[in-house]
């Protein structure tokens, strides 16, 4: 279709014509109650969009009583998205409600999805325009049609609406206590301003609960009215405060018996946020009342509390470290008597160290400055582990970067990854690079990498996209594989610089002479202990080289002999050939705070689940047998960022009496 801008002259003398032609049917009309008029010339390409004249591509017909236009000049002039697949011969018209679809030469056809049948002609394509059915168009778009036949004119007359949108606000609505809020959205299609407005049922406040219709109606400055909008209000009765309440199995328990702690508070909304208690302790190992409290807040912050009080009486059944053993589940803590491990019988053991390489940059382990922090060739198998932290102000990045030495190319292979932080918690990095490092030993999956004859490239990139605040700590470790020499560069870079262009420039970084870095034969070492164990109270211990071997290495940076204290880095597999029925196994730190993660015959167990061990008198279960001797294999690293030596009690479970 093309618009014709006309001769003043011709185009008022054509508009004469059809002024007097349609006088007849004028009264019909109510034109006022119109926004749009468009007239259509049968048997002609002409067509008057609100007396401005257009040619359209192929004129309107009737044939057979039914009237076609092209479908093309309809949804233009009323503003409709159109869309016509040559290849399919079907088309789409929509606006914001209404979508129709149209297949060439069928009855049938689509209003919102829905099918519907036409008898009123079908759509045909002529003079490559598709021609629709004139009356089965309109029925779907409030569009008033006219049909003048004695002038060769059909009229169509359509209004172009406000639109009366508004919303509420708040979302939640309380009876007598919500102000409510009616922001206004109107618009108009053709930017019309409004000029009145009707409500129904708009209340400021709403005294009671139940669900309220609110109504609008709007009127533009051509007069037209808006279809109404409306919108349904869910009005709550008012906030209530949540209801604290518990209960117990029992009014009256034994010294160390089991307390069950039933939750029953309740909330209007379902939406307590928290729940703070007050000495709900597993059991009590004194006689006498015990008050236990609860404090709920609902998400408005209002709170309840309340208070259910128990007798403990003198029986006695079972003692604290009794109760314990039986009831502290696998991978939480417990109090016990530091000192007294001390005089647990040891089991002995013999270690067989295994080849594998060890990377460990470990100094410095404060970050003090950008450069080069560990640097060796090597081949084969190895596990890389880093450990630092960042003491500038600037955050920072950790790089290993891998260099092909060789004159041919080399394939690197990256099989266990696990990294902790970056994070302010030293202990929890640590514990989180284990507890990664053991569930990814457990899978069988790798990626390589092809490295040409003197190419750096940046590997086990998980390290490096992290960025190190200051105060931050990160822990890695990596296995990777190496089929010919290969350089592995630990490298540290304020962030926003580009690490293959700074490194030739980066200083070596020198040992802090606290913590060790090296290159160590000797990764993984296996133990075994055949003799049965768990019928009574025996104690392995690790990290103490008075017990447990340390491994020795060189600083390939410096030449220098190393030994590596605790044997950080290194893989423990021990296998317990024969543990007794009914056993636990505790691990207890004896050096200090501990905080990592243990494999134990495949299942992880962090130590701890939500803490960690602060000092000797607490412990952490790793296992429990159950009533048959089993085998229980345990392999783990010793945690970054923790202290050493530990201790795995292995002792006999207590008889259950309940």
């Amino acid at each position: 279709m093309k618009k014709l801008k006309l001769k003043r002259s011709l185009f008022l003398a054509l508009l004469l014509i059809f002024i007097v032609n349609l006088a007849a049917y004028a009264s019909e009309v109510d034109e006022k109650s119109y926004t749009d008029h468009l007239v259509f010339v049968v048997n002609s390409n002409e067509s008057y969009h609100n007396d401005e004249l257009f040619l359209n591509g192929s004129p309107t017909i009737i044939r057979d009583g039914v009237t076609y236009i092209p479908m093309r000049v309809l949804a233009e002039r009323l503003g409709l998205s159109v869309y016509y697949d040559n290849h399919t011969k079907k088309a789409r018209i929509s606006n914001a409600l209404t979508e129709l679809q149209f297949q060439v030469n069928q009855a049938q056809y689509h209003v919102n999805n829905q099918s519907l049948t036409s008898t009123h002609g079908v759509p045909f394509v002529e003079n490559q325009t598709l021609m629709v059915p004139l009356r089965v168009f309109v029925n779907h778009f409030e569009i008033k049609v006219v049909p003048q036949l004695e002038q060769n004119a059909i009229n169509l007359y359509w209004s172009i609406k406000p639109v009366a949108k508004f919303s509420v606000y708040p979302d939640l609505i309380y009876a007598g206590e919500t102000k409510v809020t009616y922001w206004d959205e109107y618009g108009h299609p053709h930017g019309k301003a409004m000029k009145d407005e009707i409500w129904e049922g708009n209340k400021e406040i709403f005294s009671d609960p139940g669900t309220y219709i609110v109504k609008r109606i709007v009127q533009d400055e051509n007069g037209i009215w808006s279809d109404p909008f409306e919108v349904s209000i869910n009005v709550l009765r008012p906030n209530q405060p949540p209801v604290a309440k518990i209960s117990t199995n029992k009014t009256q328990y034994s010294i160390g018996e089991p307390i069950t702690y039933i939750d029953l508070s309740y909330y209007d909304e379902n939406a307590i946020v928290t729940r703070t208690w007050t000495n709900n302790e597993p059991a009590f190992f004194e006689a006498g009342v015990q008050e236990i409290s609860l404090e709920v807040t609902d998400r408005h912050g209002l709170t309840d509390t309340y208070t259910k009080t128990i007798t403990i009486s003198n029986n006695v059944m079972y003692t604290r470290e009794q109760f314990n053993l039986l009831f502290t589940p696998v991978g939480e803590k417990y109090g016990l008597i530091g000192k007294d491990v001390l005089t647990i019988p040891k089991i002995n053991y013999d270690i067989k160290n295994e080849y594998h390489t060890l990377y460990r940059c470990n100094s410095s382990e404060t970050i003090r400055q950008e450069g080069i922090y560990y640097r060796d060739v090597v081949q084969g198998s190895l596990r890389l582990m880093v450990h630092k932290q960042n003491q500038r102000t600037s955050p920072v990045h950790i790089y290993l970067v891998a260099t092909n030495v060789n004159n041919q190319p080399i394939v690197m292979a990256t099989r266990n990854t696990g990294m902790g932080g970056p994070h302010e918690w030293v202990t929890t990095t640590g514990k989180q690079a284990v507890t990664r490092y053991l569930q990814d030993l457990m899978k069988t999956t790798h990626t390589e990498i092809t490295l040409q004859p003197g190419e750096s490239r940046v590997i086990f990139t998980d390290i490096s996209q992290r960025k190190i605040f200051a105060k931050q700590t990160l822990s890695a470790y990596a296995d990777i594989s190496s089929s010919l020499p290969v350089q592995i560069q630990t490298v540290i870079l304020d962030t926003g610089k580009d690490i293959l262009k700074e490194l030739p420039s980066l200083p070596d970084v020198i040992n802090d002479g606290l913590h060790p870095r090296g290159t160590f034969n000797y990764g993984n070492r296996s133990i075994a202990i055949r003799e049965e164990v768990g019928r009574d109270t025996k104690r392995i211990v690790f990290g103490d080289p008075l017990e447990d071997t340390l491994v020795t290495g060189i600083d390939k940076m410096t030449g220098d002999e190393v030994i590596n204290p605790g044997n950080y880095g290194v893989l423990y597999k021990l296998k317990l050939e024969k543990v007794a029925p009914n056993s636990v196994l505790t691990l207890n730190a004896r050096g200090g705070p501990y905080s990592g993660a243990f494999l134990v015959n495949n299942k992880i167990v962090m130590v701890t689940e939500k803490s960690h061990l602060l000092n000797p008198n607490e412990g952490a279960i790793l296992y429990k047998t159950g009533a048959q001797r089993e085998t229980v294999d345990i392999v783990f690293i010793p945690a970054s960022g923790s202290n050493l030596p530990i201790t795995i009690l292995i002792e006999p479970l207590p008889d259950k009496r309940h």
